[in-house]
């Protein structure tokens, strides 16, 4: 199979919950599921020339994006590794201890990178938490007994996922379909209709997956790229490991995996579709006296659901073949955080009042920034604008207010129409110095010094 990479980044806030619940505390995903990118392509079901191939015979597969540093791809946190309480300096794979290390802790959370020869670096996601309430527009206040709290990703966070196809079974114009739909699609996760859900995904290019057997080295330790959904001869959601491929002999007391189940909701359908039951990403698994079929088997992706990017395995990766102690270098969130910061919140993580006190402090910071940055446009520009009139900045400002989600297409449209006098390094100027952000847009439409006309 060849792959197309693509690189997803965090325009505005995501919300990713990990279930469908709308009430209690919302647990949150660390990652941008496959189906994700499956749904924003079934939106073009009809316009394939074979929709059948391309969604429903397992010949595309739209994996998981993963969270890119600094270009660099990192994966999810392998639960086989294990520290001694209190006490981080040193790491060690489960399935290779032999000796008493004391009290161990597992860690689960955050994201490595792949390669350790060096020593372990972790990185963590950085998330904005957020209090909301229900509008109620007959009484034009909040809603009794209706407010909810999300707690999104950052905005500037940058993922990269793949999408794997049978180029024997698949034609050159869906793939050219797939690639345009995925480069057009401009929201992402839950409360699109509020501030949350912007995105860009730009395609990187085609690469070759490799169909190299790996070596055989006596015991094979499986990686779970993706979660896993696997199934008995029944055809039955099971976690029981020997539903992995026929015949695998499983070492059990050297696995560390994490389960969960989740139901799913379907757009198209408007309604939830059947419990899966899922071995968590990051889960470790060791197997012994495997064959080459199995192995082969093993590459090829395992139990059902592999359109959504589930079943994708790595077979004795080089992060989880290393003995002995690893050393930890590098812990931080995503986005440079202070240490004393990350300390804070991992003591706070899951109280949402102290969440939400935090992220409103930092939310002021921002607004202080912006309002810097505009004051600052103003200040440079302000004989560039100097016969802009103040319909036109209010009608600019009307189209930030009206909840469009094109409205710099529509300010575009607007100043260039000819009907007003805007000239092209006027509208350059406005619509590239923060390209993708509405309020910077809104506040120089409110602040900028204007002439006194009733004319467009």
């Amino acid at each position: 199979m060849k792959s197309l990479l693509f690189e997803v980044e965090f325009l505005s806030d995501i919300v990713l919950p990990a279930t469908s619940n709308t009430e209690g505390s919302i647990e949150k995903l660390e990652f941008i599921p496959g189906s994700n990118f499956l749904g924003m392509v079934a939106n073009k079901y009809d316009d394939f020339q074979d929709s059948f191939n391309v969604f429903h015979s397992g010949s595309v597969r739209f994996g998981d994006a993963r969270l890119l540093v600094d270009g660099q791809e990192y994966i999810k946190m392998p639960f086989s590794l294990f520290h001694p309480k209190l006490n981080e300096k040193a790491i060690y794979h489960h399935h290779f201890l032999t000796e008493n290390k004391g009290q161990l802790e597992q860690m689960r959370k955050g994201y490595i990178f792949p390669d350790i020869s060096d020593g372990l670096k972790v990185k963590y996601i950085d998330y904005n938490y957020a209090q909301k309430s229900a509008y109620d527009t007959a009484n034009r206040r909040s809603k009794t007994s209706s407010m909810y709290g999300y707690s999104a990703i950052s905005s500037g966070t940058k993922w990269q996922f793949v999408v794997r196809y049978d180029e024997s079974r698949i034609s050159s114009d869906d793939i050219a379909l797939i690639k345009r739909t995925l480069e057009s699609s401009k929201r992402l996760g839950k409360s699109k209709s509020s501030q949350y859900g912007a995105i860009k995904i730009t395609y990187i290019g085609t690469r070759k997956n490799s169909s190299e057997t790996p070596k055989m080295t006596g015991e094979v330790i499986l990686y779970a790229k993706s979660r896993l959904a696997l199934v008995d001869k029944e055809g039955n959601a099971t976690y029981d490991l020997n539903y992995l491929v026929e015949g695998v002999n499983v070492v059990y007391d050297k696995c560390q995996i994490r389960t969960s189940s989740f139901t799913p909701y379907n757009g198209a359908m408007k309604t939830k579709t059947y419990e899966r039951m899922v071995i968590e990403k990051g889960s470790v698994i060791v197997l012994e006296s495997v064959t080459p079929e199995q192995l082969i088997a093993l590459q090829q992706g395992v139990g059902v659901y592999l359109a959504d990017g589930f079943g994708e395995l790595l077979i004795n990766p080089p992060f989880l073949i290393k003995s002995g102690e690893i050393k930890l270098v590098e812990k931080k969130k995503d986005g440079n955080q202070k240490d004393q910061r990350e300390k804070i919140e991992k003591k706070f993580e899951n109280n949402n009042t102290v969440q939400f006190l935090v992220n409103r402090h930092n939310k002021s910071i921002k607004n202080l920034a912006l309002a810097d940055k505009v004051q600052k446009f103003i200040v440079d520009n302000k004989l560039l604008y100097k016969n802009i009139k103040n319909a036109q900045w209010g009608t600019i400002r009307s189209i930030c207010s009206n909840g469009s989600k094109n409205f710099l297409d529509e300010i575009e449209v607007y100043i260039s129409s000819g009907k007003v006098s805007w000239s092209k390094t006027q509208i350059d100027t406005l619509l590239s110095e923060e390209k993708y952000s509405l309020e910077f847009i809104k506040l120089v439409a409110i602040q900028m010094p204007k002439e006194e006309s009733t004319n467009d």
